[in-house]
C-alpha cells in the first residue's frame, strides 16, 4: 500500500484534496440545512441549550422545516423534534445560548406565522422573583405553561345553531357594507393603533400590579402565619399598629398641609430637572471624556506617592523655615517691587530698542557683514594711521589728493602764481606743520616754480 502511494503521490494528493474539499462543502450546506452538529465538530459545531415544552397538542408542528422559537418576535432558536409522551406532545427546542435567561415560571405558546399553518412557539422567559430559578439545559416546561394554538372551527364549536346562524349573516351583511370600503376600513384600524398601544400599557401595569398583588398576599400571609404561632406577639403588633395610627391620626393637620405643598413642590422640581437637563446633556459627553483621565489617575497618584512622602520632610523642615524667615525681606521689598513694576513698562521699551539696535549692528545680510566686522577694521586702521611718531608723540599720517584744476583755484585764492607752491602752503596749513617754501636753487624746486611745469604735469 505505501509503495502503491509513493508511486501514485500526486493522484494521491489530488484524491486527498478533492475529499477535504468535499467534507467542507458538505458540512456547509448541512449546516444551512438546519442540521445541528456537536460543539466538538470542527468549524461547523456549535453550542446550543436544550428546552422542551409540553403541550395538549403540536398541531402543524413540523421539526426539520425552520420553525423558530422567539422572544418578543426575535428569533432565538428553532423546533428540533416533537415526541409523544405520556398522552402529551413534548416539543425539543434548540436555543442559542446568549438568550438562555430563562426562567421556571416562564411561558409557552403555538401561533401560525402564516395562514397555511407555518408554526412558531413564542416564548416568554419569565423574571427572576416569586420563588422563580433559571432553569438548566434540558428543562421542561409543564402543560400548565403552554398554550396550543386555537383554530377558529373550535372557537365555533362552542356556540349554538342560532348564535352561528346570526353570525353567518353578520360577517354576509358585513362583506356587502365593506365592498369597495377597504380604504376607509383600514384608516378606522389605524386610528385604533393609540387606543391598542395604550391598553397594551395598562394591560402590562395591571399585569405588574397583579404580580405585586399576589405577592403582597402571600407575604402578609406568612406574616398572619407567623404571628398566629405566637398570641403575646400578635398583641404587640396590633397594639404598635393602633400607637401608629394614632400617631398618623394626631398628624393629620400636618399631612393635610404637606400635601396641600406638594403640588406647588413638585412644580418647582419639575422646573428645576429641566433647568439641569441642559447641564447634564452637556456634562454627560465632557464625563465620558474625561474618563480615561480617571481611569489613569489612580496609578498616577499611587506613583507620585513616593515623591511626595520625600519630599514632606524638606517643605515641613527646609522650604517652611525659609518661607517664615523671608516674610519680613519680602514685606520690605513689596514697594520696591511695585515703583520696579510701574518703570517695567519704559525699560522693557528701552531694551527692546537697545536690542534691535545691537541686531542691527550684528546683522548679516545677504552674505554681507554686519557693522561689528567692520569695526576690527576700523581700529585696523587706526593703528595703522598712529603707526608713526616722534619725540613729540605719535603722527596722524594723511594723504591729500588735488586735481590739476583745484590747484590753479588753490594758488589763485593763495595770491601765488604757481600751484605747487600754493598746495604746499594749503597742506602746512591743514596739518599744523610749518610752512614749507620751494627751494629755488634746487634743481626741482626750480621746475616747481616754473611757469610751464605745472605740478600735475609734473607728476604725469
Amino acid at each position: 500500500m505505501t509503495t502503491a502511494i509513493r508511486k501514485h503521490l500526486r493522484d494521491f494528493l489530488a484524491i486527498l484534496g478533492l475529499v477535504i474539499v468535499a467534507a467542507i462543502v458538505g458540512g456547509y450546506i448541512l449546516a444551512n440545512q438546519r442540521i445541528s452538529f456537536p460543539t466538538w465538530v470542527p468549524i461547523v459545531g456549535r453550542e446550543e441549550f436544550i428546552l422542551k415544552g409540553e403541550f395538549s397538542t403540536a398541531q402543524a408542528v413540523t421539526p426539520g422545516q425552520g420553525q423558530t422559537v422567539d422572544i418578543a418576535g426575535v428569533q432565538v432558536g428553532e423546533i428540533s423534534n416533537v415526541e409523544l409522551k405520556d398522552g402529551r406532545a413534548l416539543v425539543t427546542m434548540r436555543i442559542d445560548p446568549r438568550y438562555d435567561d430563562i426562567y421556571t415560571n416562564a411561558t409557552m405558546l403555538l401561533r401560525p406565522k402564516t395562514g397555511l399553518k407555518d408554526m412558531i412557539v413564542e416564548l416568554d422567559p419569565g423574571t427572576r422573583g416569586d420563588g422563580a430559578e433559571r432553569v438548566r439545559d434540558g428543562y421542561t416546561l409543564p402543560v400548565s405553561q403552554t398554550r396550543p394554538d386555537v383554530n377558529l372551527d373550535e372557537i365555533l364549536s362552542v356556540l349554538d345553531a342560532d348564535t352561528r346562524t346570526y353570525l353567518q349573516l353578520l360577517l354576509n351583511t358585513a362583506s356587502v357594507g365593506l365592498t369597495g370600503n377597504g380604504q376607509e376600513l383600514a384608516q378606522v384600524f389605524r386610528r385604533f393603533d393609540p387606543l391598542a398601544r395604550d391598553a397594551r400599557r395598562a394591560t402590562e401595569l395591571l399585569r405588574t400590579r397583579d404580580r405585586h398583588i399576589r405577592r403582597a398576599v402571600t407575604n402578609f400571609g406568612r406574616l398572619t402565619e407567623a404571628l398566629s404561632q405566637d398570641d403575646r406577639k400578635l398583641a404587640t403588633f396590633v397594639d404598635s399598629s393602633q400607637a401608629v395610627l394614632r400617631r398618623f391620626a394626631d398628624q393629620g393637620d400636618n399631612i393635610e398641609q404637606t400635601l396641600q405643598l406638594l403640588p406647588s413642590t413638585l412644580q418647582t422640581t419639575r422646573t428645576a430637572l429641566e433647568s439641569t437637563r441642559r447641564f447634564a446633556d452637556a456634562a454627560g459627553p465632557a464625563l465620558e471624556s474625561l474618563r480615561p483621565f480617571a481611569r489613569e489617575l489612580g496609578p498616577a497618584l499611587r506613583a507620585t506617592r513616593p515623591f511626595l512622602t520625600e519630599t514632606t520632610p524638606i517643605i515641613e523642615e527646609q522650604i517652611r523655615p525659609f518661607t517664615v524667615a523671608a516674610t519680613p525681606v519680602v514685606k520690605q521689598l513689596r514697594p520696591a517691587a511695585q515703583k520696579l513694576a510701574a518703570a517695567s513698562p519704559d525699560l522693557v521699551t528701552t531694551f527692546s530698542i537697545l536690542n534691535e539696535f545691537l541686531n542691527a549692528l550684528t546683522y548679516r545680510q545677504n552674505g554681507r557683514e554686519g557693522y561689528l566686522f567692520y569695526l576690527t577694521w576700523l581700529g585696523h586702521l587706526a593703528n595703522s594711521a598712529l603707526s608713526t611718531q616722534d619725540a613729540n608723540g605719535a603722527l596722524l599720517r594723511s594723504a591729500l589728493l588735488v586735481n590739476c584744476g583745484n590747484l590753479t583755484g588753490i594758488g589763485a585764492l593763495k595770491g601765488s602764481a604757481n600751484p605747487a607752491q600754493a598746495a604746499l602752503t594749503l597742506t602746512s596749513q591743514l596739518s599744523g606743520l610749518p610752512d614749507v617754501q620751494v627751494d629755488p636753487t634746487d634743481p626741482l624746486g626750480r621746475r616747481l616754480l616754473a611757469d610751464n611745469a605745472p605740478l600735475c604735469r609734473l607728476i604725469r
